[in-house]
């Protein structure tokens, strides 16, 4: 039967265990008989002796008290003695009483009741002649009566040490017993000491000499492998673990030498293809060299693109300058033909402010998306009454509705105050609005104001619906791109520049908002602006709006 080298060493720790056991039980009954026959001495011999002791003292001291008796004439004296040898009378019974509590042998108790009865005979003596004749003379006519209590005394005294040198032979019996059960569970258990010790060493002896001889083998295997010899094999039997690890060791040495063959062959298929990959890699040199050219190409267009945008920012400043100067003379010379009744140049200089008006809208976006889009437009938050502002915005684009025949409505369910930015908020309204008006004709255009909760925080939602023209799907994927309007034909026929939706759709995002569009085509639009009531604080906005607009396309209807 083959057994693991962990079944093995698990056996010799099992027999150790088993042997340390038996030792455990055999100590600990050798002990229990140790300890039974010392609670005997500590129990019966002890106090025997003691009781044996305590009986030789009573019959002395009241013999002593005979003689005391003799000697005193006194009758007050003769009483307390009388009184004291009661008092012993009394003792000795008790101890008489407290000895046949003992556990004694039957030879012991036989000599007990001899001494009791040799006890009560000199007490009767004692009291029926001794005292009597004592107490009616005290001359020397009281010798004869003592001198017949002696012999009584020595039964008494011969009786007692008896019964004194059987307690103490047993008592010594009894220790010699303890020493010898003693001795020899000391010896038993040094013999199975050292039994234990001299077959564990030798079982594991046994076993490392066999592990240690099995493992250098499998060691020098090793070596010889390492050394590149994959010929080598190693042969270790037992049937446990080791054996199963040199098996294990000879189906890898197998394994390398098949691997070694292979990386042979593969080497040699390498080097018949070293001219292809000398070729590939000159290839990926000149495609290196041409991504570093394309990179220096898009760097230069980052930096023309830079440049742009600071022409158009600038540009758009400038431009500002002189348009707001046309807008103010045109203004003044408004008011001037009007005051001297000349109504003939009262509409051409109307057309001049509403084009230079217009022209100044164009050219505001155009500065404010620079801005927006070199993190240079900053947030002025502060408490803004939304009632006031909704009005302020329907006023302005008013007149806008009128001149294109539009019905301008307002639904206002929400708060009366927000903290954000108002005139943000005012431009991103304003925009929509004239976007939705610029495209409706003889239509409704309408504005809904109301509160939602989102995750707990309250949200504020702007809605503007319009009858107009309404746009495609494909249009809505081109809507909030900067400088691009959703139909290129539009442009011509309605005009604009194509930033206002992305400029309201980046300020919105400034805000912490966003913007959301549902359409149809010829059945009208609805642009949905969503800000938190309470907009975050920033320093400064520098949040640049990425190229793709943030629209649901799939919300289109």
């Amino acid at each position: 039967m083959r057994l693991s080298f962990r079944t093995k060493l698990l056996g010799s720790i099992a027999l150790d265990l088993a042997l340390m056991i038996a030792l455990g039980v055999f100590a600990l009954n050798g002990f229990s008989n140790v300890f039974q026959k010392a609670s005997m001495i500590e129990q019966i011999t002890i106090p025997s002796l003691d009781l044996s002791d305590r009986i030789n003292f009573i019959s002395t001291k009241y013999h002593a008290l005979q003689l005391e008796y003799i000697i005193n004439n006194s009758a007050a004296d003769k009483s307390r003695i009388e009184g004291e040898m009661q008092a012993l009378e009394q003792q000795m019974d008790a101890a008489f009483a407290a000895y046949r509590q003992l556990d004694t042998t039957m030879v012991e108790g036989e000599t007990l009741n001899a001494v009791a009865m040799a006890w009560q005979r000199f007490v009767q003596e004692t009291n029926e002649q001794f005292l009597p004749t004592a107490r009616l003379s005290n001359t020397g006519s009281v010798q004869p009566a003592l001198n017949r209590l002696n012999p009584y005394y020595e039964d008494v005294l011969s009786a007692t040490d008896i019964l004194g040198q059987l307690s103490q032979n047993q008592a010594n019996e009894a220790l010699a017993s303890v020493g010898q059960t003693f001795e020899s569970v000391r010896l038993v258990i040094y013999g199975e000491i050292a039994f234990t010790v001299l077959l564990s060493g030798a079982i594991g002896l046994m076993l490392a000499t066999r592990t240690a001889r099995r493992i250098r083998n499998l060691t020098d295997a090793t070596v010889a492998v390492a050394g590149g010899d994959l010929e080598r094999t190693v042969q270790v039997r037992g049937g446990d673990e080791l054996q199963t690890l040199a098996s294990n060791f000879n189906s890898m040495v197998r394994s390398l030498r098949e691997h070694r063959d292979m990386l042979e062959l593969r080497n040699a298929e390498l080097a018949e293809s070293l001219y292809v990959q000398q070729q590939l890699t000159e290839d990926i040199i000149r495609r290196k060299q041409a991504e570093e050219m394309a990179l220096r190409a898009q760097a230069a267009a980052e930096a023309a693109s830079q440049a742009k945008s600071m022409f158009v920012a600038t540009m758009s400043h400038e431009l500002r300058t002189p348009l707001n100067a046309i807008l103010g003379y045109t203004q003044l010379l408004h008011l001037g033909a009007k005051a001297r009744g000349q109504e003939d140049v009262l509409p051409q200089l109307e057309r001049i402010r509403l084009a230079g008006k217009h022209l100044l809208t164009l050219v505001s976006n155009v500065l404010d998306f620079s801005k927006i889009e070199h993190g240079k437009m900053n947030l002025d938050l502060g408490d803004v009454q939304l009632a006031s502002l909704v009005d302020e915005v329907m006023g302005i684009v008013q007149p806008l509705a009128e001149a294109r025949f539009d019905q301008l409505t307002t639904e206002f369910a929400s708060t009366s105050l927000i903290y954000s930015d108002g005139g943000k908020i005012r431009q991103i309204l304003f925009n929509l609005l004239s976007n939705a008006i610029k495209f409706t004709e003889a239509g409704t255009v309408t504005l809904r104001v109301w509160d939602e909760q989102r995750a707990g925080e309250p949200w504020l939602v702007f809605a503007v619906s319009d009858t107009g023209i309404g746009m495609a799907p494909d249009q809505l994927r081109r809507l909030f791109k900067p400088f691009v309007q959703a139909d290129e034909s539009t442009t011509r026929t309605y005009g604009g520049t194509g930033l206002g939706l992305a400029l309201s759709q980046q300020l919105a995002a400034m805000l912490g908002g966003s913007i959301s569009v549902e359409s149809c085509p010829n059945v009208g639009s609805t642009f949905t602006l969503q800000i938190p009531v309470q907009c975050p604080e920033q320093s400064e906005a520098t949040l640049v709006m990425a190229a793709s607009p943030l629209v649901n396309s799939s919300a289109v209807a």
